[in-house]
């Protein structure tokens, strides 16, 4: 009878992580947040996704095309990995286009910020390992029409804000030990925040949040962890892919010297394909103007 119970019991566990991953990865999850600043001169709905690696949510995207379209966004602005690039006999290219086709029909419908990742990044820190040309993929993502946040600012006077996008040099990205990233380095990389706007910066990396936030980020986008893989209640996630277990900053906002961090936990997988109480995600930011 013991024994008995004990493969009902696992078999009921099996069943049950299985529909949870199952549903992690096909659904996607959407969380609002509001920021209010004097600085802020229109209200803006910003939509904001990392991470997805080129899957596609339905037949070229169109599911995550239609929830972004319901969201009524006014800017678009996504936080890296958007593609994939591993020396797997992966379809590095396919993974391009999938990103490509999503971020240009985005791009009908508001203006889109492509913030880069490690992945964007690798083909050119290790051509060797690639059949497809850094400078070929970069093309691409330029063709789509979107602004492509490679160590570069947009200003959007009008709104008030200041879109910066910071690409880490290969040594912050792959090693397993942090390196210091003063705000010398950043303004050399990108250049240096604007005090009178407010200040929005795509890192993709959330190993560096302090120092988006001593640099001036009033908001920083970041992604990379995927939420952890698995999350748990009151822990958060429960790896990061340097690896280290129960990262600090696995998933959703923090605030640091009075700056906004949002990492976000991301759309696809990649290398372990399982989310674990961990579902796909869009993140809504409501800038609102602080009234006087």
């Amino acid at each position: 009878m013991k024994k008995e119970t004990l493969l009902f019991a696992g078999s009921f566990l099996c069943s049950f992580f299985t529909g949870v991953i199952i549903s992690d990865i096909h659904c996607i999850k959407v969380r609002h947040h509001v920021i209010s600043d004097p600085r802020i001169k229109k209200n803006t709905r910003i939509v904001s996704f990392s991470d997805l690696h080129g899957r596609s949510f339905g037949k070229k995207n169109i599911k995550l095309i239609n929830k972004i379209v319901s969201l009524k966004p006014d800017l678009v602005l996504t936080a890296g990995d958007i593609m994939t690039a591993k020396d797997l006999g992966m379809d590095i290219k396919g993974s391009v286009d999938v990103a490509c086709d999503l971020i240009h029909e985005l791009t009908k419908i508001c203006p889109v910020y492509y913030g880069m990742g490690n992945h964007e990044s690798r083909v050119e820190w290790m051509p060797w390992l690639f059949d497809f040309k850094y400078s070929d993929m970069m093309a691409q993502f330029y063709d789509t029409g979107a602004m492509i946040m490679d160590n570069t600012s947009a200003l959007i006077p009008e709104l008030g804000i200041k879109i910066s996008g910071i690409n880490l040099p290969e040594e912050f990205c792959l090693h397993k030990r942090p390196q210091c990233l003063s705000v010398g380095s950043m303004n050399r990389m990108m250049g240096r925040a604007d005090k009178d706007l407010f200040n929005i910066l795509l890192a993709h990396d959330p190993e560096y949040l302090p120092s988006y936030a001593a640099w001036g980020a009033d908001l920083s986008l970041s992604g990379h962890y995927h939420g952890g893989i698995m999350r748990l209640p009151f822990i958060g996630g429960v790896i990061s892919p340097k690896p280290m277990i129960f990262p600090d900053y696995s998933g959703g906002m923090y605030h640091i010297k009075d700056k906004n961090q949002l990492v976000l936990c991301g759309l696809g997988v990649h290398t372990l394909p399982i989310r674990v109480f961990n579902p796909a995600e869009l993140a809504v930011i409501d800038l609102i103007k602080e009234r006087d």
